[in-house]
């Protein structure tokens, strides 16, 4: 668990962070969402003591991580920035290796951590172990950085924006491997992001912050059905909340079982895409209803128009 209680940051006389107090539970993933300048890198990076507070307190499982020299606290947490900052003239397994090699692991255990997290992240270790950053791509250099952040097998991610510099298609594959080794590994993540669609997606709870404050905190269906007035309304939009609510379930979690067998040519939609895929899918085929299918390719149950409607109806 991370608990957060009455931190503050001033630089000068400006105020960057304001009296925040709040808690992450373990294996959750929880995403910063505000304008720039708000205070969400800057709440970040007060975790692992990148910045140090004006005042108040971080515990990370009831230890204050004040008592530990800040080298050592930042071994136990990792970090993913935007720019990745790969080291350059290291391979990609020098590079996954930096944090296990300082913490003293065997050679062996090494090379075995490192084509583990390349094979996680979808990246042959044969191939790639001994390329250096400037020969992948940026979505495999993102890959890259968020596998070395994990190599040590730290308690806590912290991520500043990091799909931010990626184009549309890579950043949604991204994101999709991230939760599922997010849900694998059930480590807890701190993100930062500008985007709300993407904190909508990807988090269990969002932090709304603006000038420096924690405004509301809630999981995204709670944020989109019941946002505090002023900042936070206006974050999460008028008109187009139903449709960013309808992103917070799975197909899954409304389909009705299949009883019968396979209607005709209908299309097909994964169980666990999002309600909000499914109806532009529906929209897209110009049909009432939609198979959904497992994993495997099997069909396990049907979704229709009416039931996506009513799901949006509710917010």
């Amino acid at each position: 668990m991370i608990e957060v209680k009455s931190l503050s940051k001033q630089f000068g006389t400006q105020i960057a962070v304001n009296d925040l107090t709040f808690k992450v539970d373990s294996g959750q993933f929880c995403v910063l969402v505000g304008t720039s300048g708000c205070g969400k890198s800057t709440m970040l990076r007060m975790l692992n003591r990148l910045i140090e507070p004006s005042q108040g307190q971080i515990l990370i499982k009831g230890q204050d991580v004040t008592t530990l020299p800040p080298e050592q606290l930042r071994r136990r947490i990792g970090y993913v920035i935007q720019g990745v900052g790969l080291f350059p003239h290291r391979t990609i397994h020098q590079n996954i290796a930096t944090v296990p090699k300082l913490l003293g692991w065997k050679k062996a255990d090494i090379d075995a951590r490192v084509v583990e997290l390349l094979t996680l992240f979808k990246l042959d270790a044969a191939t790639f172990a001994g390329k250096y950053p400037h020969q992948l791509s940026g979505g495999e250099q993102q890959r890259v950085g968020v596998a070395r952040a994990l190599a040590a097998k730290p308690e806590l991610l912290l991520m500043d924006e990091p799909f931010g510099a990626l184009d549309p298609l890579t950043r949604e594959l991204l994101q999709d491997e991230l939760l599922k080794i997010q849900q694998l590994l059930e480590i807890t993540i701190i993100m930062v992001t500008h985007d709300l669609e993407e904190a909508i997606k990807m988090a269990d709870v969002i932090a709304v912050m603006d000038k420096g404050e924690l405004l509301q905190l809630d999981t995204p269906e709670v944020l989109l059905r019941h946002p505090k007035a002023g900042f936070v309304q206006e974050l999460v939009g008028g008109t187009e909340r139903p449709l960013r609510l309808l992103s917070t379930k799975q197909v899954s979690q409304i389909m009705s079982a299949q009883t019968a067998q396979p209607i005709g040519q209908l299309p097909t939609i994964n169980a666990n895409a999002n309600l909000r895929e499914a109806m532009a899918l529906l929209i897209w085929e110009q049909v009432e209803q939609l198979q959904v299918v497992d994993a495997a390719g099997q069909i396990i149950g049907h979704v229709s128009m009416h039931e996506l409607l009513q799901q949006g109806a509710r917010a």
